[in-house]
Order: structure tokens, then sequence, then C-alpha cells
């Protein structure tokens, strides 16, 4: 442990402290604003403190003085923990009362709070339009995820069904809430409140690993993923380039309709700025008479339709580590690699000793919009982001599926019709349907609104809070049509297009990235190796685990092998996660100090979830280890 370390304890100790002090002259003086101003500030302090890992003691002089020192600290933090304890814990009002007053949301908005949370990542969700003003209350202080089921908060995601709450909280990437607090208005079917709070803890389960993905992919995918490793020992990741574009301007382009308006524009900025194409917008590009410098792609389908016909020879593909592998073999200048599907992707590169990590709020635009964020490119300018469908149109005309089109139905549902050849044979491969969604609106590029739907929302509002936080950066949204983004500045690109300047040779940089491909394929060998023990250990310690719940052995034995078990899976990243929601439930159990019986059935039904999946990976990873040792 750091002396860094021990000072950051001893700071945020300090401040508990002082801050149970302020509580106590609240509570004394009855200042309910204050006193809830300090429980605020006291439970953010108390996430912080959980963040600071202090294990690991040296036990050097220097370090036994700071921990004396911090010690006393201690005493006064648990002083202040209970005296939040005690303030939380005070009978209140019912809230129909609460809610008839400023002061009585605040106080409802501070009661639903548990002691410890985190303002940044935690979710909060709130069930009835009435209690819109408490999301208004939690955003002033700071609260950054909220869902609302109702309407009357821009504070908050509004949803309409415990489905749309799924498909929210899927959104909350790259760092998943740890913790939900859910509250609904007096008189809600509680049929319903349970419906939403399961739907939101099992979404959060998936959200760790996009298990919703990894259920219409996971085989697919580590196939994908194994069937990549050549590929992905040859070339390099995106790390290669880290720093080496900073302050170079990226033109992310996607396929929207308003992409018409400005495509040949591009063509006045090949060397003066990144041009970043999808897969989905390559041809509109090419069409317009522009080589784009990369092309992302991160969707593990099989989109080689979306390349037919383009010439490559001038491009670097980017892409994700499970994408069909024929991506690989396209005939492109260079490729790069990239993690875009946590810990399904991650893993490949764990191996490798890299973090080549680009997160993204579930779409291949907003992966492009973390990776410019991540390299450093300034500004960034986007065009062809509708997030609309304006006239049911869907994609720019001069794409793969410019046919698409939007249809909303009387119910206010929206389907999208009309998809190409190539799009249905995709489909006829696996993979999930796109379901219907609501329709709604967003405010429009030009004033007033444009439609769009729900999921296209939760990009929005994702590209809204991404951009809150972006720096100094500047962000420009060409687009000249389509949805408002608030926070980036709303240009034509022929305004901006002019002062755009690349301080670096794009291509020859893109170019230079070079690895030594005998080192990385050594480093992956010896990872998949790693991956092959594992799992044979994890399948016999499961095994032993299963036959002593079975024959009634639930003391010592049992708990040894189960810690035995845990250590053996820690090292095997997404395969342990591929169980997170039996995960969950068990700790849950043990969190709640729940019942013997509850505790064995919910160990049970995790050891059965761990054995499917080692019999499911185990002989892939076999596979293609001798592969690769043949």
């Amino acid at each position: 442990m750091s002396l860094d370390t021990l000072a950051r304890w001893r700071a945020l100790l300090a401040e508990l402290g002082a801050l149970g002090g302020a509580l106590a002259r609240a509570i004394s003086t009855d200042d309910v604003i204050a006193a809830i101003a300090t429980t605020m500030r006291m439970r953010a302090t108390r996430a912080a403190l959980a963040r600071v890992d202090v294990t690991g003691v040296r036990g050097d002089a220097a370090e036994a003085s700071a921990i004396s020192e911090a010690g006393q600290l201690v005493v006064g933090a648990r002083t202040a923990e209970a005296m939040m304890q005690t303030w939380l814990g005070r009978p209140l009002p019912g809230d129909a009362r609460l809610l008839a007053s400023p002061v009585g949301v605040a106080v409802l908005a501070d009661a639903l709070l548990p002691a410890v949370w985190d303002f940044d990542s935690d979710l909060v969700i709130l069930v009835g339009s009435e209690l819109a003003p408490v999301a208004e209350v939690l955003g002033d202080l700071g609260q950054r995820r909220t869902i609302l089921l109702g309407e009357g908060s821009p504070a908050a995601i509004s949803v309409a069904s415990p489905e749309e709450v799924t498909a929210a909280v899927r959104t909350l990437v790259p760092n998943p809430p740890s913790q939900l607090t859910l509250r609904a208005v007096h008189g809600t079917d509680p049929a319903l409140v349970e419906r939403i709070a399961d739907a939101a803890r099992d979404a959060l389960s998936d959200l760790r690993i996009h298990r919703n993905t990894v259920r219409a992919f996971s085989r697919t995918w580590l196939e994908q993923g194994t069937a990549n490793l050549p590929s992905l020992a040859r070339w390099p990741s995106v790390a290669a380039l880290d720093g080496a574009l900073a302050n170079v301007p990226m033109v992310i382009v996607a396929p929207g309709p308003s992409l018409a308006k400005n495509a040949a524009q591009l063509r006045e900025l090949k060397g003066t700025a990144i041009i970043c194409a999808f897969s989905h917008s390559l041809k509109p590009v090419l069409a317009a008479g522009v080589v784009p410098d990369i092309v992302l792609t991160v969707d593990p389908q099989d989109v080689r339709y979306h390349f037919a016909g383009c010439d490559l020879s001038e491009t670097c593909l980017v892409n994700a580590a499970t994408v069909h592998p024929s991506l690989y073999e396209l005939p492109a200048r260079q490729f790069l690699t990239l993690s875009a599907n946590c810990a399904i992707d991650d893993w490949i590169f764990d191996g490798l000793g890299e973090q080549a990590t680009v997160g993204g709020g579930g779409s291949v635009a907003t992966s492009a919009y973390s990776l410019a964020l991540r390299w450093g490119c300034d500004p960034i300018v986007f065009v062809g982001l509708d997030l609309s469908f304006p006239d049911g149109q869907y994609y720019v005309s001069t794409s793969t599926d410019g046919r698409a089109r939007a249809v909303v139905d009387q119910r206010g549902m929206m389907r999208v019709d009309g998809w190409s050849d190539g799009f249905r044979a995709m489909k006829a491969g696996g993979g999930p349907s796109a379901p219907a969604e609501r329709a709604i609106e967003l405010p429009g590029w030009h004033g007033g609104t444009v439609p769009s739907s729900f999921m296209f929302a939760l990009f929005h509002r994702w590209f809204v809070e991404t951009t809150k936080h972006v720096g100094t950066t500047s962000v420009y949204n060409c687009t000249e049509g389509g949805a408002f983004i608030a926070g980036m500045d709303h240009r034509p690109l022929a305004e901006i297009a002019p002062t755009l300047y690349s301080p670096v040779d794009i291509a020859a940089t893109i170019g230079n990235a070079r690895v030594d491909r005998a080192a990385r394929a050594a480093k992956l060998d010896r990872h998949l190796m790693g991956y092959v023990i594992g799992l044979g250990r994890v399948r016999r310690l499961t095994a032993k685990a299963r036959e002593l719940i079975a024959a009634g052995d639930t003391g010592p034995r049992l708990e040894r092998v189960e810690r035995t078990l845990s250590r053996a899976l820690a090292p095997l990243g997404f395969v342990s996660l591929l169980a997170q929601r039996e995960v969950d439930r068990a700790h849950d159990v043990a969190q709640r100090e729940g019942t013997t019986e509850e505790y064995l059935h919910a160990s049970s039904a995790l050891l059965a979830t761990l054995a499917e999946v080692v019999e499911s990976l185990e002989p892939l990873f076999r596979r293609v280890s001798h592969a690769r040792r043949a």
C-alpha cells in the first residue's frame, strides 16, 4: 500500500468525520435542508472510501505511522456513520404529504438513497410521474442515472414499461451501476413494481457482460473470437495509436438520411481530418468519392454485405475482436483491433497485456465517439447522425439498406420494413430480430421536434451525457438534420470544414502502427493454454461441490471446495461472468443472511450454470489450443 493511498484514505476519513459533526449540528438546530445536503455529501464520501484499496501493507515505519494516524480518524468516521443511520432511520410522513412541498420532495429524495451511494454510476428507478420532482432534486444533487416510469423530468430517462426499463439499463455502459434503488408512488400495483425490480436486476446482470447479446451470440462470439486469434496476433490494437493522433480532427460519418446533404463535402477534408466511416456508411462515403481513413465495425453478425464491391485498398479496417472472421480477410490496406464488447472481447487482450477497450452506449456511433475521445482527437465532428427517420427514411439512400423504412402503427409502435436481401440473409444466419419500439420525438437540429424511437432516444441520451464530460475537446454536430444533441456545437459542415487541420500525416501515422507478431502469437498461445487448464480445474471443483450438496455434506468440506472454486474462477475473466446472474443471486442470499435452504438452492443453481458454461467452453478452447499448437 502506497503512502499516497494512505493519504487519500486519511483525507476521506477526516472528511467523513467532519461531515458527521455538520450533520449533528443540523439535526440539533432542526435544519432539515442542511441535514439532507450533508447526508448527500456523506454518501459520496463513503462511496469514495469504498474505492480505496488499503490492502497490501508493507509494514515499514512510514506506513505504520500513517496507519496509526488514520486509526484515530476511523473513530470519528464510525461516529459519523452512526449519526447518519439514526437520521435515515427517523419516521417520516407518507409520500403524498412529502410530495406536497419542495422540502418534502428533498426529504423523500434523501430517504430513498442508501447510506453509500455513487452519484455518477448508481441507478435510481422511480415509478410514477408524481415522482418527477424527486428526479429533479436528485439531478440537481449530481445524480446522473435515473429512470422514471412516467413523464415530467428531463433529469430522467422516461420509460413506459418494464421492457423499456430493461432496454434503458442496458445502455448504462461502460461502467454499469453497482447499486440500484427503486421507489414507487403509493398505490402502484405491487405486481408491476415487482416486474420492474426483476427487470432492472436482471438487466444489470446482463449489462456486466452484455448477456442479452451473449444469449444470442455467445457461441458465435467465442468461436469468432478464437478464430480471429491469428489476426489479433498479426495486427496491432487501437492502443498502438494512443497519443499518436492527439489533436487530430476526426469526422465520424454515420449513415443517417441527412448524410446526403454533405457527403460530397467530405472530399475536401481528406488529409485534414481522420474520416471515420462505419460498415453501414462505407458505400455512401465511397459513392461521394471519399476514401475513408478508417472503417469501424463492432457488430458480431456477418455484415460482409456492407463491404460488397467496395475498394478497401487505401483504408484501415478497425474491427472488434469478435467480428465475423471474414472481415479480417477483406483486401484492406491495414487492420486495427479493439475490444468493443466488454469481457467477451477483453479476455483476449488480457493475454496480450493490452488495454484495448473502447466503450460505447450500444451502437457503432457511440463506439466511434469513444474511440475519438480515447485517441484525444480534437475537434470531433459528426455527420449523418440523425437519430431520427424523417418521412420514414431510416438510412441515407446510397447505403446498402437505403430502402429501409420506419413504419409507425396506430399504437405508436415503430418497426423497420424494406431491409435489403443482404440484411435478410444475415438474419437468416441467426441472431435476434429487431423488436418493435415505441415511437417518440426528440428535439430537432433545426428546432422543433423530429420523429425518433425509444432506442434512438437512449443513444441520444448517451451522447448528451458523454458530451458533458469531454473537457476542452470541441464536438460539432454537422448533421444538418435529425436530432439536436445538447452539449455539441451545431454548425453546417461548410462552416467547420475550413477550420480543420491535422498536425500529422494521418495515413502515415495509422500505417506506422506495428507489432511484434511472433511475440503476440506466443502470448496468446500461453493465454489460451491457461484457459484450458483453468476450465478443467473449474469443471472438477464444480462436480465435487455438487456431489457434496447432493450427499447432504454441507459443512466445512463444501465451504473449502467453494472457496477453492472461487479462486479458480478469478483468473478466467468472462467465464465466471457468464454465470453472473446466479452469482448475484447467491451473493444476495448471503447478504440477507438467508436460510440454509435458500443458500443451498442458490448455490446449486450457480454450480449447475457453471457446469453448463464449462461444458460448452472447454471443448472449444481445447480444440483451438490444439489447432494453434499443431
